[in-house]
């Protein structure tokens, strides 16, 4: 993330868009992009729609931020209006589908349509990862990201050379980081 908002709560980079800045804006979007973009694809869409749904909520959220009364709920807000677009994509055929997009969602009056309790706690958790992750140093969060998420996994060799590692050190740096991952999950109140 961009400095200086990488590390900045929400309701500062929330007051910055508000005021008109656009690294803020961009830090915003960079923070909830995985989570906005995961939830259309775990709702079954295929990758171009999938597309669709996050502008449109990108776009709900810039029209909107600033009737956001609770600017802690803004990821809940993000979830639901995501959620909602997906239940109404689904819904409609192709034809009725762009305009489908752009319905209001005003964040004080929506109603959880079509979103199951596990789905809900899956997104969720997925987010409270994303967050820890994020909040790893550096080193921690790339050794991270190669072991854990990048596909195919790189060798402890394609790693160490990535990141100026030894080979031999990767196992260690590994369990450090994970050690770091789960006291922040704990902070973050991470449920398995």
């Amino acid at each position: 993330m961009d400095e200086p908002w990488a590390s900045s709560a929400d309701a500062e980079i929330i007051d910055a868009c508000l005021g008109g800045n656009e690294k803020a804006w961009q830090t915003l979007v960079l923070r909830y992009k995985r989570l906005v973009y995961s939830i259309p694809v775990k709702w079954g869409l295929s990758p171009e729609d999938a597309v669709d749904i996050f502008q449109a909520v990108w776009l709900d959220c810039f029209r909107q931020l600033s009737s956001l009364r609770d600017i802690d709920r803004l990821q809940p807000w993000l979830i639901r209006v995501a959620v909602r677009k997906c239940h109404r994509f689904s819904e409609s055929t192709r034809a009725r589908g762009e305009s489908q997009l752009l319905v209001d969602d005003s964040p004080d009056s929506f109603v959880d349509e079509g979103m199951p309790p596990a789905f809900a706690a899956e997104i969720d958790r997925d987010q409270t990862l994303r967050t820890a992750v994020e909040k790893l140093p550096p080193r921690c969060r790339q050794v991270i990201q190669c072991l854990f998420f990048e596909e195919p996994r790189p060798s402890y060799s394609a790693i160490a050379s990535r990141l100026g590692l030894s080979e031999n050190s990767i196992g260690f740096t590994r369990e450090r980081c994970l050690k770091s991952l789960r006291k922040l999950l704990d902070e973050l109140g991470y449920e398995q």
